[in-house]
C-alpha cells in the first residue's frame, strides 16, 4: 500500500490489521460494515509509533457468503467519504457505480490514519481495481486487492491518491 502526499509516494509495508465483519459471533442484528478492512502502516507490526502514519482499504458487499466458492469483482466508481475519524465503525460512505463495477459489491474506499493527528474533512475518491477471490471456502479466505484511488484517501492526514496492491489468505 501507498499514499501520494504532494510530489511524494510513501509506502506502508506493515501490516497494521486486517478485520472481516460481520463477524459470525455477534447478533445477527449486530450490522456493521465493510465486509473486509485491511490497514498497513510505516511502523514495525504490533505497534503504532509516534508520527506513525498508515491506510485503510475498505471493501464492502451487499451480502457475502462465505464458502461460495470463487469470485472476481470490478471496482468502478466515485465514492463520498465523510469525515468520522480513521476508526470510525459505522462508515456512512456515498458510493456511485460506474460503468465497470461488479454487481454484488457495494462501495470500496480509504482512509489515511495518524492516530495523533486531529481533524478530518470529507473526501472525493475516484476509484477503480479488483477484488479476487480465488478461494472461499467454509474454513479459507485467499485473494487479491488492487485498487487505485484517485483524490484525496479521507482521514486524519490525507494523501492526495492511493496504490493498493496486497493478497491476503485467512483460514479458520
Amino acid at each position: 500500500m501507498r499514499v501520494r502526499h504532494g510530489d511524494v509516494w510513501e509506502d506502508y509495508p506493515t501490516h497494521a490489521y486486517t478485520w472481516i465483519r460481520p463477524n459470525e459471533n455477534w447478533p445477527k442484528d449486530f450490522d456493521i460494515e465493510p465486509v473486509f478492512t485491511f490497514c498497513n502502516s510505516d511502523s514495525p507490526p504490533g505497534e503504532l509509533r509516534e508520527g506513525a502514519r498508515g491506510l485503510c482499504v475498505n471493501v464492502d458487499f451487499e451480502s457475502f457468503a462465505k464458502g461460495s466458492g470463487p469470485a472476481d469483482y470490478a471496482i468502478d466508481g466515485t465514492v463520498q467519504v465523510p469525515a468520522e475519524g480513521w476508526m470510525t465503525i459505522n462508515n456512512n460512505v456515498d458510493f456511485q457505480a460506474g460503468p465497470g463495477h461488479s454487481p454484488g459489491l457495494k462501495e470500496a474506499w480509504t482512509r489515511s490514519f495518524c492516530p495523533e493527528a486531529e481533524g478530518e474533512e470529507d473526501a472525493t475518491q475516484r476509484v477503480s481495481g479488483r477484488f479476487v477471490l480465488e478461494e472461499n471456502s467454509e474454513d479459507r479466505l485467499r485473494g487479491h486487492l488492487e485498487l487505485t484511488v484517485e483524490g484525496q484517501t479521507g482521514g486524519t492526514c490525507p494523501g492526495d491518491a492511493a496504490e493498493v496492491d496486497l493478497d491476503f489468505d485467512f483460514e479458520n
